[in-house]
């Protein structure tokens, strides 16, 4: 058994787009062509274990986009934000709108659980198939020499919880 930190640590400090699963590329893809104006701001949401955070790490890795928490942002050192754990609130998120140009920003991403009810929004899913599982257990033997058992899990977290602590 690893320690559940360690592991996110030394997934974090290995990525790269070829960790992307089948629905991550769709996602990423979709970022990538909704980029800016007139998409001031955009919603990738999705269930717990989709990989949502992993994508925003990658973008900042990627140094697409600079990661923080909707709790408590960051000051953008890239042309756009992304804002993990946002909440899906239609108001709070109209207040988002005016920090593209107070910051300077091309574009905030707001990583969520749930959709933005947001007409003008862009949203993408975030979703896990069995071939993102497969995928995934695959990415984490030929990065990590870890190998996650299969089983019935439906996320990522559930698949991370059989082999940490």
């Amino acid at each position: 058994m690893i320690d559940k930190e360690v592991l996110n640590t030394r997934i974090r400090d290995r990525l790269s787009p070829d960790w992307l699963t089948p629905s991550q590329v769709e996602v990423w893809d979709a970022l990538h062509r909704f980029d800016g104006p007139p998409h001031r701001v955009v919603c990738v949401y999705g269930a717990e274990g989709t990989g949502k955070t992993f994508l925003a790490w990658l973008l900042e890795r990627e140094k697409y986009s600079t990661y923080g928490l909707w709790s408590n942002p960051p000051r953008p050192v890239l042309p756009r934000l992304t804002l993990d754990n946002a909440l899906p609130d239609r108001l709070v998120t109209r207040d988002v709108r005016p920090l593209v140009d107070q910051l300077g920003l091309r574009q905030i991403l707001l990583f969520s659980r749930f959709k933005v009810d947001e007409p003008f929004m862009p949203a993408f899913e975030l979703r896990v198939t069995s071939d993102d599982l497969e995928c995934f257990r695959a990415n984490l033997f030929r990065h990590l020499r870890i190998i996650v058992p299969e089983g019935d899990y439906r996320n990522y977290s559930d698949a991370l919880e059989l082999i940490t602590r």
